[in-house]
């Protein structure tokens, strides 16, 4: 509940986010917001408030957003009529806020005063902390340097409101900005192009991982489209929205009178009503659509209902079969069954089974999990078997997820989701349930997959009999990846729904949830022999798709496109396991132990196994950093100890499948794995030296019309078709000279636009470099062997570095000296040399 202080509200419990969805209580809540000005002056004298009325009795809606900081008084009044308010931090986006430090002030000013005057309110829905930074200025600025910024406002937000939810409102084309902290993942996006709009949405989904996705805006123009058509695209959108498991979404806008910074806009009418308040038929379609919407699956048309069997296996797990149990049992689906075998005949178990009238209770000896499976497959009178495990809490509308999925597409032979680890109680919870290694899914798109875990996997009863089941080779482990690769092999599609998820406790223990990691290499084992093309030495599977775990989400390249103006800049993920993967791996630290050894021969013998430990320990650190930890366990000691867990993660899994597996393991694509990974290291993490210039306009001239001169300029110039830069403006065997810029969009025609030059080495010269380096760690061998005195080293060493310090002055003089101009291409076109300082 809320303060007292506060006037008496409509909104009766604040808004919190629970896996896929917003709740409030118990009660899963559908967001339907409509964005609220900001409006011209004079516009609504009583600050909109017959609007809001409005807007909760006509339109439906329960929230809005604002672009703008409302006065105490709006929110008391918001509350009244039972709106939420989400609020949109107005500070300085368009600039390259690292250069001025005054905006990152303003920034962290702005946000601690608004969380000072609305801490608790009962209107306050969350917060934006940012909105829509433009994606050439991203690229300019580093997108891990914005990232850190997003996040760092969030934490500030948490650590002085940790009951409210902070979020970045997003866009298409940085869709890799995904702060790890924020509570839910939002994106403004305008798709009036049905299909598209649903498969972007898919997309949002996955990208988000374990959270849920709320579109922060969706509009349709009037002026374009003509009113019918507007509101026919706004009430697809919201069906859309639902059919694909999205937790809320935000119309805009209310009016078609709105200003943006401080001008009225004229030309484009996305508003519900008319400039003169009138309502259009859109207002009245939308509330049609989502009046009395409060699942995202109330609009899921299923017909007719597929009988489904839910079958649970389990043994001795009778620690959290009640929660499990009671969640299956009060599904909302009218024509399904529950199956509950019991692995090994517990007394307890068989004890709470019978608490359960609909629940049948299948008694065996122990036969491990998959004949386990298979008894609860032959007593199943469903069509559809939908196994989970019994320490997974099931969403009352899980199976209509499913059944819905399966009737979308004949071929479809399973269909899974995300499981996600419910709320940590404690510490220790919390520190492995956001460490590597638990149950995840592999998606080759973001509909279709290549594994889906068993603990949230349903599969038609035909395939599952035509393929002869679940192996009985695999007691604990591996028996979905051997199903689903077995599947796949017969022809049929796995099919991936992001909102038929389930919640899933990860182990108590640190022993525990290393046994787990253990029984999952043994288990990788037993699948090499059986599925050799799958694996490549000893370094676990090779998948077609890619892993989606809650560390990795946003990890990988980024096309940013024709001069950083694609629409859409997609995440790649990397393929392969990567060096990360490969220094936390026990062989790798079995090699960083043999070669300390040679130390006997030399002290200057430990520099390479201690630099291998040192990369094993920045990739555990790195993990720690980006884990996903929840609100309230994000301390340093949280992190440190899931870096902790990474590393015996990796080592204790990677040794389980040594030790089972070294038999049937294929050395030689192991080492082609790691030099693969080793040499993409080698090709892209390398120096660069740069000069920046800035260039100021007042005529609205930026940097479209200077990188049209420049390639006059530069006649042998090219087009970087990468999309990291603009253009290569000179390349020889040694060295590239590259041209990145990014133009400041400010008030009236005025434009700012800044140009970096770059020079990067070619592969001739860092093939000569890692020569060089080689060479001189051969160098140091040689001469500190034979008991060279130590005096004597510490002055070569010295000189070594000294020697390293001078060339890469000297090369930075040159590479100055010879760099290209641009100078006169920005007269050309009209731009003025421009000075910060």
């Amino acid at each position: 509940m809320f303060p007292l202080e506060y006037p008496i509200s409509k909104v009766e419990e604040p808004l919190r986010v629970s896996g896929k969805y917003f709740r409030t209580g118990e009660d899963v809540c559908f967001l339907k917001l409509v964005t609220f000005g900001p409006f011209p002056a004079g516009a609504f004298p009583d600050e909109g408030r017959e609007q809001l009325k409005r807007i909760r009795e006509e339109l439906g809606a329960n929230a809005i957003r604002l672009y703008e900081i409302p006065t105490l008084d709006f929110m008391h009044f918001c509350a009244e009529s039972g709106l939420r308010v989400f609020l949109t931090l107005p500070w300085s986006q368009h600039i390259d806020f690292f250069r001025n430090s005054e905006a990152i002030a303003e920034a962290d000013r702005l946000l601690l005063e608004t969380i000072e005057k609305f801490r608790g309110h009962p209107a306050l829905g969350g917060y934006f902390v940012g909105n829509e930074i433009e994606t050439t200025l991203v690229r300019w600025m580093g997108r891990k340097r914005v990232l850190e910024q997003i996040e760092r406002l969030i934490d500030l937000g948490h650590a002085n409101d940790p009951q409210a939810l902070f979020s970045y409102a997003n866009y298409p084309s940085t869709e890799y900005l995904l702060p790890r902290n924020q509570d839910f993942v939002a994106f403004n996006l305008y798709l009036e192009e049905r299909s598209s709009f649903s498969s972007y949405l898919l997309r949002l989904q996955n990208l988000a991982g374990d959270k849920p996705v709320l579109i922060s805006e969706f509009g349709a123009d009037s002026r374009q489209h003509g009113e019918p058509l507007q509101a026919e695209i706004l009430e697809w959108h919201v069906r859309e929205a639902c059919r694909t498991g999205i937790a809320g979404t935000t119309v805009f806008a209310w009016s078609d009178l709105w200003q943006r910074g401080g001008k009225t806009i004229e030309g484009y009418d996305f508003g519900l009503t008319r400039r003169d308040h009138s309502a259009k038929p859109s207002l009245e379609a939308l509330q049609s659509t989502w009046g009395d919407l409060c699942l995202g699956s109330d609009l899921l048309e299923i017909d007719p209902f597929p009988m489904i069997s839910v079958i649970i296996c389990t043994y001795k797990g009778s620690e959290t079969l009640v929660e499990c149990l009671n969640s299956v049992t009060s599904i909302d689906y009218p024509n399904y069954e529950v199956i509950l075998v019991n692995d090994g005949k517990d007394l307890r178990v068989a004890e709470l089974a019978e608490e359960y009238e609909s629940v049948r209770h299948i008694a065996s000896e122990h036969v491990g999990l998959s004949v386990a499976r298979n008894l609860g497959a032959r007593a199943a009178k469903g069509e559809i078997l939908s196994y989970t495990d019994d320490d997974c809490i099931v969403e009352a509308d899980w199976l209509r997820w499913i059944a819905h999925q399966f009737q979308h597409d004949e071929a479809i032979a399973c269909v899974g989701g995300p499981n996600i680890p419910p709320e940590p109680e404690n510490r220790r919870h919390a520190c492995i349930a956001a460490s590597p290694g638990g149950p995840a899914h592999v998606l080759l798109s973001d509909s279709t997959a290549e594994h889906l875990p068993g603990c949230n996997l349903s599969v038609r009863k035909s395939v599952l009999e035509e393929i002869g089941g679940f192996d009985a080779e695999f007691w604990a482990a591996g028996d979905d990846v051997d199903f689903c690769w077995r599947i796949l092999e017969a022809g049929y599609e796995l099919a991936f729904q992001p909102s038929a998820f389930v919640w899933h406790h990860r182990r108590f223990t640190l022993g525990a949830y290393l046994r787990q990691q253990i029984g999952y290499g043994k288990a990788e084992a037993l699948l090499m022999p059986k599925h050799p093309k799958r694996f490549r030495g000893l370094g676990g599977a090779v998948w077609d798709g890619h892993v989606y775990t809650s560390q990795l989400i946003g990890e990988g390249a980024v096309y940013h496109g024709h001069y950083g103006y694609e629409p859409y800049q997609l995440i790649y993920p990397e393929s392969g396991m990567g060096l990360g993967g490969v220094s936390l791996h026990v062989l790798w630290w079995g090699m960083a132990l043999l070669l300390a050894g040679l130390a006997w021969v030399s002290p200057w013998f430990l520099f390479l196994p201690g630099a291998m430990v040192l990369a094993s320990l920045a990739v555990a650190r790195r993990r720690g950093k980006r884990a996903p930890l929840p609100a309230g366990y994000q301390s340093g000691i949280c992190r440190l100890t899931v870096s902790g867990l990474s590393i015996l993660q990796g080592f204790f899994r990677s040794g389980s499948r040594v030790f089972y597996g070294w038999k049937d393991a294929k050395w030689s694509r192991g080492l082609e794995v790691v030099t693969t990974a080793a040499f993409r290291r080698i090709a892209s993490g390398w120096w660069k030296f740069g000069a920046e210039e800035s260039y100021w306009s007042e005529e609205g001239i930026g940097r479209d019309e200077l990188l049209e001169r420049v390639r006059d300029l530069y006649p042998n110039s090219r087009d970087d078709e990468t999309g990291r830069t603009d253009i290569i403006l000179r390349e020889d065997l040694f060295w590239n000279w590259a041209m990145l810029t990014a133009t400041e969009y400010h008030e009236d025609q005025n434009r700012l636009t800044r140009v970096r030059i770059l020079s990067r080495p070619q592969p001739v010269m860092r093939g000569l470099v890692l020569f060089f380096f080689l060479a001189g760690l051969v160098g140091f061998g040689i001469v500190f062997h034979d008991g060279f005195a130590m005096e004597q080293g510490d002055g070569v060493l010295l000189v070594a570095i000294g020697v390293l310090a001078v060339l890469g002055a000297m090369s930075r003089l040159f590479l100055r000296f010879f760099r290209p101009r641009v100078k006169s291409a920005a007269r050309a076109c009209g731009l003025k040399r421009f000075s910060e300082s």
